[in-house]
């Protein structure tokens, strides 16, 4: 799938209709030549040409097929859905894959009014105003 600066090469759209045309008109052109010297009608000229065209269509299928199946095979080897979720390699008992502050232990929590796994600190007072230091002024 190379490509060239400019986005030309054989991977360019106009590049491919003008083949999907030109290559059943080249046989057609030849099987016209056969029939001129055969003397057996446009015959063999519609056959090459038709031929000619679904065999290009068909080519042309099969290389946008292996194409996206290899854009497929790089998007999924790239996306990071193994690292989360219900495929996650990591068991949630580790104490590492806790977030700071959050316990799984239900005797540490159950004085505490937030809910279980949230246990609210206590927010240092200001020393001018006497509020905490979170707590917003009121406008």
């Amino acid at each position: 799938m190379a490509r060239g600066a400019a986005g030309t090469g054989s991977e360019d759209g106009l590049a491919k209709a003008i083949e999907i045309v030109v290559t059943p008109a080249i046989f057609a052109a030849a099987g016209f030549g056969l029939d001129r010297w055969w003397g057996t009608g446009p015959w063999l000229a519609l056959s090459f040409g038709v031929v000619a065209f679904v065999v290009k269509l068909l080519v042309e299928w099969y290389r946008y097929a292996e194409r996206m199946q290899v854009h497929e095979q790089e998007m999924a080897s790239s996306r990071p859905s193994e690292r989360r979720g219900i495929h996650r390699d990591t068991d949630l008992d580790e104490p590492a894959s806790l977030p700071t502050g959050v316990s799984l232990d239900v005797d540490a929590d159950a004085d505490s009014s937030a809910p279980r796994g949230m246990a609210e600190t206590p927010q240092p007072a200001d020393n001018q105003t006497g509020r905490s230091a979170t707590a917003r002024p009121h406008l």
